[in-house]
């Protein structure tokens, strides 16, 4: 390491894969020791780590003991506030564990994504923590192929191997729909998450559930799309408001869209819960101190958080294969809900 610049700079495995004209994932199948690469290819990156002084040994020795101190957490949107709450507790449980966490805010850009796994990789870091990750399936195969172990949070990733911890959304979608049919209401609108993201699905399943379950018919002019942000809350309300469908409850995908959708409903005039009731997803601190405060199921972060450095270890003695831990979501009632309004109630 360079110290006042009285050493060279240590070259990384980023470095030695420019020279050599490979993938950092390359680099690491040569350096580790093992013979999934072509002569002609392992020849080259022995050169240019030779060249440039890499400590060869040192990496071996790192990937065979998998002794690495450092874990990584991948994901989206740092400031979404569910993802802080997972943060702060995946950080806690690896901490307990004896590792350092590295956070990557990836923007859902597949470039920024892979960068950050070379400079992973360069850094010898094994487990990686991932939310949303969008590099296609062949590109994480090659990752995986250099030994990275991949755990899924919250969302499944493009690849058979992964691990992933998540919540029960779609019974989460069932809980809040049938709080707002147990009140009376009949014409109950949802604001999706984008169709691209499987918990988006998940929960607008478990919508449509629970209207087919209480004998209540699905109306496409009740449900909406958004990005899960409080402006896209806010004009998937305004659509809703725009296409007239009478609703009287709104189920958002998650609490950020809720917000948005809470802060519209009373420029519009309208008086929550009094003239219209709205449940969120995630129960995330901010839904607390929203004015009435948000009714909202509750994902376990710090349960999440846990299970997920759990699994890590597991994957050390069984294997790659695929598994899921669904964990499960509870109904917080706040003031965001009621009975509709006399004049809309129906049965």
């Amino acid at each position: 390491m360079q110290i006042g610049g009285e050493e060279k700079r240590r070259a990384t495995i980023y470095d030695i894969a420019k020279v050599a004209a490979v993938s950092p994932a390359t680099v690491s199948r040569v350096l580790s020791g093992r013979n999934t690469v072509a002569a002609e290819t392992r020849g080259r990156v022995i050169a240019a780590a030779e060249n440039l002084g890499y400590r060869t040994n040192s990496l071996a020795r790192s990937l065979a003991s998998r002794t690495s101190d450092i874990v990584a957490l991948m994901l989206p949107d740092i400031t979404n506030p569910f993802f802080a709450e997972l943060v702060k507790s995946l950080q806690a449980a690896a901490f307990g564990a004896g590792y350092t966490t590295l956070i990557c805010n990836t923007e859902g850009d597949p470039d920024l994504e892979r960068t950050y796994l070379n400079q992973l990789l360069s850094l010898q870091v094994k487990h990686v923590f991932v939310i949303g990750l969008t590099l296609d399936r062949d590109t994480v195969q090659d990752y995986v192929a250099a030994e990275m172990n991949f755990i899924a949070l919250d969302r499944p990733m493009r690849h058979a191997t992964s691990v992933i911890v998540q919540s029960d959304n779609r019974k989460g979608a069932e809980l809040a729909v049938n709080h707002l049919i147990g009140l009376g209401h009949r014409r109950i609108a949802h604001i999706a998450g984008p169709a691209n993201v499987a918990l988006s699905r998940d929960r607008r399943r478990g919508y449509l559930n629970a209207l087919a379950a209480a004998g209540l018919d699905a109306d496409d002019a009740l449900i909406v799309r958004s990005d899960f942000s409080e402006l896209g809350g806010a004009r998937a309300f305004a659509e809703l408001d725009r296409r007239g469908g009478d609703f009287t409850a709104i189920f958002a995908a998650d609490d950020v869209i809720a917000m948005g959708a809470l802060s519209a409903a009373r420029a519009s005039g309208r008086t929550v819960p009094d003239d219209l009731s709205l449940v969120g997803f995630d129960d995330v601190l901010p839904a607390r101190f929203t004015v009435p405060p948000l009714t909202t199921i509750r994902q376990d972060a710090a349960a999440m958080g846990d299970r997920a450095v759990e699994a890590m270890s597991a994957t050390e003695t069984k294997g790659s294969r695929r598994r899921r831990f669904i964990l499960p979501v509870s109904l917080v009632l706040r003031g965001s809900t009621g009975p509709p309004p006399k004049r809309s109630a129906t049965c």
